[in-house]
C-alpha cells in the first residue's frame, strides 16, 4: 500500500490555491469577511463574485486568482468558520475534572451560535456538508483523540459501561446537535440560561457517577 498523500480532488467548493505570503492572505481574508457579510445581509442569491470583490476591495481578477466560482468562497468560508469553533473549544485548557469539560464544551459551542447564528444558519443552509468534509473529518478525528484519553483517565468516574469511542462520539453529537438546531430554528432561545442548564444537566447525568 503506496504512503504517498494524494491531494483532495478540487470540486466547486474548492480555492484555487491556497495563499501563503502575508499579502496573499490578507486578501483572502478580506473576500471571506465581505462574503460573510453580504450573506447576512442580503442573502445568498445576491452575493455574486463582484459584488464581493467590490464590497473587499480587491479587483475581480484577483478574487479569481484564488475562488474559481462563489460555490469556492462561502465553501471556505464554512471551513474558516468550522476551524475557528474548534479552535475556540480546544483553547480552554486542559479540565481536571469531567464535569469541568462537559462544562466547557457546552459553554463553548452555545457561545459559538450565539456570536452570529444568522451566518452560521445562512452556511448551513447554502453550502452543503460534502463541501467541508475534509475540514470536518480532520476535526472529528482530533476531538475523539483528545475525547478518548481523556474518558480513559477519567474511567472510574463514569457510569455508563460501554465503549468509549461509541461514548466520545455519541455525547459530541447529542451537544452539536442540540446547539445546532436551536442555531437554525430558535436563534433566539440561545441565550435562554435554562438551554445551557439543561443540556449540561443531560450530559452530566448521562456520563457520570453521582459524587456530589
Amino acid at each position: 500500500m503506496s504512503n504517498t498523500h494524494q491531494a483532495p480532488p478540487k470540486t466547486a467548493y474548492s480555492l484555487r490555491k491556497h495563499p501563503k505570503q502575508r499579502r496573499a492572505i490578507a486578501t483572502v481574508t478580506a473576500i471571506l469577511d465581505a462574503a460573510a457579510r453580504i450573506l447576512i445581509e442580503s442573502g445568498y442569491a445576491a452575493a455574486s463574485t463582484n459584488r464581493i470583490a467590490e464590497r473587499a476591495g480587491v479587483s475581480i481578477g484577483s478574487l479569481y486568482e484564488y475562488f474559481p466560482r462563489k460555490e469556492a468562497i462561502f465553501g471556505e468560508l464554512r471551513r474558516r468558520e468550522s476551524q475557528r469553533a474548534y479552535a475556540e473549544l480546544m483553547a480552554g485548557g486542559r479540565p481536571e475534572h469531567p464535569r469541568d469539560a462537559i462544562r466547557h464544551i457546552v459553554r463553548s459551542r452555545l457561545r459559538w451560535m450565539r456570536r452570529n447564528p444568522a451566518l452560521y444558519a445562512a452556511l448551513e443552509a447554502e453550502v452543503p456538508r460534502h463541501a467541508i468534509a475534509e475540514v470536518e473529518a480532520e476535526i472529528s478525528g482530533d476531538f475523539r483523540s483528545a475525547s478518548l484519553a481523556f474518558l480513559d483517565a477519567h474511567r472510574s468516574l463514569l457510569r455508563p459501561k460501554v465503549e468509549l469511542g461509541f461514548l466520545a462520539e455519541f455525547l459530541t453529537r447529542v451537544v452539536s446537535a442540540t446547539a445546532n438546531d436551536y442555531g437554525l430554528r430558535a436563534p433566539e432561545r440561545l441565550d435562554d440560561p435554562r438551554l445551557e442548564h439543561a443540556l449540561i444537566d443531560i450530559v452530566e447525568r448521562y456520563l457520570l457517577k453521582d459524587d456530589r
